[in-house]
């Protein structure tokens, strides 16, 4: 069903649909191409997918064949037209932005813009909520975080790549929330090899690359474990000492081919150079890490209680020292605009396709079982699913529950995918 617009506009629309009834398709009923196609207003002017929108103007034409309506280069459907009135309405998501007609090579924008409501529906995906082990679909899977602070990936089939700390595997969800262990024997240890007899130290973070190569950090082990797509499991890095303490997430550059890691405890971002561990970003505490086309870093700091920027220089492959991007240092729950908001110990990051952040809160008792967003641009921060308490529930928006949701991952359609610790489950939200 499509969302209704107030009672003049439907009586509008009513009259609009036994004009429309009545016109033939003609290309050229009282549109003149040497004259511009102008959009003076619609209504309403926000609304979700499936809102209808009246659009009215000038030199508009009454066949439909020949007219587009946009937003942000999303088409809306017509339902309707005369040489001044458009109805269309939503079948995607479109995101905020001026309408524009189109009729051939020419084009018509409006002067305002339409503000799109988003909605995030959040599901399960896969999880029994009891911590134990089993490989199955949806509910029939099971999974023990054990308290292991962790980040999950997705890759371009939409498949989920979970580190299950407490059994000590490597988890795949496929999009229908079927999940297979694709490395680990279940033991806490260090084995190479096969990924059938492979061993974990507590993995606590995943990452996917062009290739389909999956990097693992193990929280304990102290090293950056690499799954090729044949099921060979390798070290990729090791280091004792600093840059080798709580291994908590990691990301690849995937034009260069570098993977970065951020190392809890070791106080910064650490990558591989020449055979040597090397920190890049020296900033205490980092939580979980994401990066951009750019090569640019963006982290969650648990004890500043901020998320911060690292600009990427591709000429010198090196960092800049950083600037926070949102939370004003202080402990709390407060949207606003960047560092007028605040965290209570942000942990999981991810970005999506038009460079927006989402940060999860860590839970274990404080305010932030919630998904925050962080606007790309101006920075602002709102909540976009949970309430702040702990819990468990499927919903929409502020009525849904997480109980530690600390790992957060993004696909190609900017769905997302929540690590819900304490619940032992993977959720999905949904972004319509």
């Amino acid at each position: 069903m499509f969302r209704k617009i107030n009672a003049t506009t439907i009586s509008v629309t009513i009259a609009l649909a036994l004009c429309l009834s009545a016109c033939k398709k003609d290309d050229n009923h009282n549109y003149n191409p040497s004259a511009p196609i102008v959009v003076n207003s619609f209504t309403p002017q926000q609304g979700v997918t499936g809102t209808e929108v009246l659009i009215n103007g000038s030199n508009f034409t009454s066949d439909t064949s020949k007219i587009k309506v946009t937003i942000n280069g999303v088409p809306l459907k017509i339902a309707g037209v005369n040489d001044h009135q458009i109805m269309a309405y939503f079948t995607q998501k479109t995101g905020t932005g001026p309408v524009v007609v189109t009729i051939g090579d020419q084009s018509g924008t409006s002067a305002d813009k339409f503000t799109y409501l988003f909605s995030y529906v959040v599901t399960t995906l896969a999880g029994s909520g009891n911590a134990g082990f089993a490989d199955g679909k949806g509910a029939a899977a099971s999974f023990n975080f054990a308290g292991v602070r962790c980040q999950l990936s997705v890759d371009n089939n939409l498949n989920v790549y979970v580190p299950d700390g407490g059994n000590q595997r490597i988890r795949k969800i496929t999009p229908d929330g079927t999940v297979t262990t694709i490395a680990g024997t279940g033991e806490n240890g260090y084995a190479e090899g096969d990924a059938s007899s492979a061993k974990f130290n507590n993995p606590c973070g995943t990452t996917v690359d062009a290739n389909g190569n999956v990097y693992v950090t193990e929280r304990n082990g102290r090293r950056i474990r690499k799954i090729t797509p044949d099921g060979t499991v390798s070290t990729y890095a090791y280091s004792s000492g600093n840059g080798g303490n709580e291994l908590t997430s990691v990301v690849v550059n995937k034009t260069t081919g570098a993977v970065y890691w951020s190392d809890f405890y070791g106080d910064g971002v650490y990558t591989l150079k020449n055979g040597t561990v090397t920190r890049v970003i020296n900033y205490s505490l980092p939580c979980t890490i994401t990066m951009d086309a750019a090569g640019n870093i963006y982290a969650t700091h648990y004890d500043a209680q901020t998320v911060r920027k690292y600009s990427y220089n591709a000429g010198t492959d090196s960092f800049d020292s950083g600037v926070v991007l949102a939370g004003s240092g202080q402990s709390g729950w407060v949207d606003g605009v960047g560092q007028a908001a605040q965290f209570n110990n942000p942990w999981g990051i991810a970005m999506d396709s038009k460079n927006n952040l989402v940060v999860t809160g860590l839970g274990e008792g404080r305010n932030s079982n919630c998904v925050r967003l962080i606007t790309a641009g101006n920075w602002n921060v709102s909540t976009i699913a949970g309430a702040g308490d702990a819990g468990y529930a499927e919903g929409t928006g502020s009525s849904a529950r997480f109980n530690g949701p600390t790992g957060i991952a993004v696909d190609k359609n900017d769905n997302m995918y929540v690590l819900d610790m304490a619940n032992n489950r993977i959720r999905k939200i949904i972004v319509q």
